[in-house]
């Protein structure tokens, strides 16, 4: 294996988890602002967890992806999302691993204002100045979003590293699809929140611990 000098994360579903009532309760605001009915809880983690959602929001919810994602992020806000959502048990790690020498980044798609909650939050458990670079890549910041490299390339640039030299740990599709067209290394971190059958990344761990004990051997 390669010596990597860099680990970028992914935030929701990777770093911190927010509880299924959240997006229950958005989903249910916006779509009953346009006279659909609340979907299964099947379709509901469809949406939240896996790419192209604008194909479900066309296709299933059946409202105007623009229409849709204004009323969205007036329901998502900073105020409810800290309500149910948390940091992950093993965000210990994350010190330890910038410790040994690696440099840290986050390229995430939220939002920013709930980017800077959900950094917040980890970094009152790890203490502060934990990511040595933050990369918000969505169109709000001129970035296609996920799997668009957009974000992981900016990422690479800004912590001075080469493709070959990083990895990217995320929980979903987009994340991997993503780390391959980057060409880093692609971790499945799987948390078991959401199934998304074979995502064939690089490789697959099951929580921060694994990939502490990974790095330290690599180092």
């Amino acid at each position: 294996m390669e010596r990597y000098k860099g680990a970028i994360f992914d935030l929701d579903g990777t770093l911190v988890t927010t509880e299924y009532a959240h997006r229950r309760i958005v989903l249910e605001k916006v779509l009953g602002e346009f006279g659909k009915p609340i979907p299964s809880k099947k379709i509901i983690n469809k949406f939240w967890f896996e790419g192209n959602r604008g194909k479900i929001i066309t296709e299933i919810f059946g409202v105007d992806v623009n229409d849709f994602w204004e009323s969205y992020h007036k329901y998502d806000t900073p105020e409810l999302r800290e309500k149910f959502t948390e940091p992950f048990y093993d965000i210990e790690v994350l010190p330890r691993i910038k410790k040994m020498g690696y440099k840290i980044g986050i390229v995430t798609s939220a939002p920013p204002e709930i980017a800077e909650l959900e950094i917040g939050m980890i970094e009152k458990s790890t203490g502060k100045n934990l990511f040595d670079k933050v990369i918000v890549a969505n169109a709000k910041n001129g970035f296609l979003p996920k799997p668009h490299p957009d974000g992981i390339i900016k990422c690479l640039y800004s912590l001075s590293l080469n493709n070959y030299e990083a990895i990217f740990a995320g929980n979903s599709d987009e994340d991997i699809g993503a780390a391959k067209k980057a060409w880093v290394t692609g971790v499945h971190l799987d948390r078991k929140e959401y199934d998304y059958g074979n995502l064939y990344p690089d490789w697959t761990i099951g929580s921060l611990y694994e990939l502490e004990e990974i790095l330290f051997n690599l180092f």
